[in-house]
C-alpha cells in the first residue's frame, strides 16, 4: 500500500492507496486527516473532494486537534518532505541510514545495543544530511528569485525556532523541516532569506514575503498546529 503525506492549503493530509478499495474514505483521528484510496484515483481528485469537504474537514479536525508528538517508530514509517517512507531496521557492521528503493533502511553496528535512542539519533543525523542538501538547493533558487545573496548555511537542532538569518547573512534551518511538506519548508526559506532585506518583523518585511510566498500565512499556521508532530 503506497502512502503520500500531502497538503491542499493548510489541510495537511495522508493519501494511501489500496487495491481493494473501491471508494475514497476520509478519515480523522488524533488531529490528523487520513485518505485512504483505490488505485488509480488521482492526487487532483483527492484534492477536489478535500475542497468540496473542507467546511467538514476544518470542523472535525479542530475538535479533534491535539498537540502530541507523533510515534514514528512505533508506526514504522517517517515523513521527508512530501513522501511517507517506510523504514526498516538491520544489523551491519556499520551504523548508518540510507535510501533505497522508497525505503530508509536503517543500519546498526553489530557492536552497539539497538535502542530507540540510538536509533532515533542515526535517524536526525540522516535528516541532517538531507536538510543541508534540500536547503542548499532552494535557498540558491528562491535567492535568485527575490535577488538577494546569503552567506553560510546552517542545519540545527533547536527547539523553539525553524530558522535563522544573521546580519552577517548566515542563513540557518531547523532538520525538523525536512519532516513537513515541501510547502512549509519553503515558506522557511523565504522568511529567512528575507530577512537579508529587513532583518525585523516589519511591515515592510511581510510585503517581501507576500511577494514571494502568498500562502504564508497557512504555512505559519501550519507549523504552528503540527510542530509536535516534526519528532522522531
Amino acid at each position: 500500500m503506497a502512502a503520500l503525506q500531502l497538503a491542499l492549503g493548510e489541510i495537511s493530509y495522508l493519501l494511501t492507496y489500496s487495491s481493494k478499495r473501491r471508494s475514497v474514505a476520509l478519515q480523522i483521528a488524533d488531529g490528523k486527516l487520513t485518505v485512504r484510496a483505490p488505485v488509480g484515483v488521482s492526487v487532483a481528485e483527492v484534492n477536489a473532494l478535500i475542497a468540496r469537504k473542507q467546511s467538514w474537514i476544518t470542523k472535525h479536525l479542530s475538535q479533534t486537534q491535539v498537540q502530541h508528538t507523533s510515534d514514528w517508530l512505533k508506526q514504522g514509517c517517517v515523513p521527508l518532505l512530501d513522501q511517507l517512507l517506510p523504514f526498516q531496521v538491520q544489523t551491519a557492521s556499520v551504523s548508518g541510514v540510507m535510501l533505497s528503493d522508497g525505503s530508509v533502511i536503517v543500519s546498526m553496528s553489530k557492536r552497539a545495543r539497538p535502542t530507540d535512542a540510538k536509533l532515533r539519533q542515526l535517524l536526525t543525523d540522516w535528516y541532517k544530511q538531507q536538510a543541508n542538501t534540500w536547503f542548499t538547493e532552494r535557498v540558491t533558487f528562491w535567492q535568485r528569485e527575490m535577488n538577494l545573496t546569503s552567506a553560510a548555511l546552517t542545519i540545527g537542532n533547536w527547539k523553539t525556532k525553524w530558522g535563522y538569518c544573521k546580519s552577517n547573512a548566515e542563513l540557518g534551518f531547523n532538520w525538523r523541516l525536512m519532516m513537513a511538506p515541501v510547502w512549509i519548508a519553503d515558506y522557511v526559506v523565504v522568511h529567512e532569506l528575507a530577512h537579508l532585506r529587513h532583518l525585523n518583523h516589519s511591515e515592510q518585511f511581510w510585503q517581501l514575503v507576500q511577494q514571494y510566498y502568498p500562502r504564508h500565512t497557512d504555512a505559519k499556521r501550519w507549523l504552528k498546529q503540527n510542530q509536535q508532530r516534526l519528532e522522531l
